[in-house]
């Protein structure tokens, strides 16, 4: 059995979450028809169309899955709409698939700034605390400490997303470092 809010990447369903929070969370489209409405929705519900017939049943269907996994609201309207919004839940799965989706960009010249991410957050987040770690791991910054990593790309606003979905900005410092002792091997490390 899938648990409750898992939702398959790259599904109809997930389309559905994407294109809704692409859509600042809310919207309201046709079901009689579709391609009417904004370019967004065309994208969204292209895998719902089968020889130039949009497949109404098979999306009300799976609204209602996301509904029951409390992942989005919607509601038939009389004239035939359908009004779409995101559950908390919703935004917080599309951004944990932004997150998943997430890379440093390297520029062609470096700036000769180190950025050394520092943390100490509580016990009483230790998932939210081993998850920035492995987040950070997973984006090639080189593990200093347990709770120091550091890079020479720009991460600034990667750091600012990752540690709001985690709700741990608070207890994260970013600092700016232009020398220190051993960067000779981090400089080969990184080929910069």
């Amino acid at each position: 059995m899938r648990p409750k809010n898992v939702v398959r990447r790259n599904g109809r369903p997930y389309q559905i979450l994407k294109y809704l929070a692409a859509a600042a969370g809310v919207l309201v489209i046709s079901t009689l028809s579709p391609a009417a409405g904004a370019h967004l929705i065309k994208a969204g519900i292209k895998s719902y169309v089968r020889k130039k017939h949009f497949e109404r049943d098979r999306f009300l269907r799976d609204l209602k899955n996301l509904q029951e996994r409390e992942l989005l609201d919607y509601k038939e309207l009389n004239d035939g709409n359908v009004k779409l919004a995101l559950t908390t839940h919703g935004r917080k799965k599309v951004l944990l698939y932004k997150l998943d989706e997430m890379n440093l960009n390297k520029p062609a010249r470096w700036d000769k700034k180190w950025r050394l991410i520092i943390f100490d957050i509580p016990n009483s987040q230790k998932n939210a605390r081993d998850a920035l770690r492995s987040k950070l791991q997973n984006l090639n910054f080189y593990p200093i400490q347990k709770s120091a990593f550091i890079t020479p790309y720009p991460c600034e606003n990667e750091i600012d997303f990752i540690a709001s979905i985690f709700d741990v900005r608070r207890y994260i410092l970013v600092l700016y470092v232009s020398r220190f002792e051993g960067e000779k091997k981090l400089k080969h490390h990184f080929g910069v």
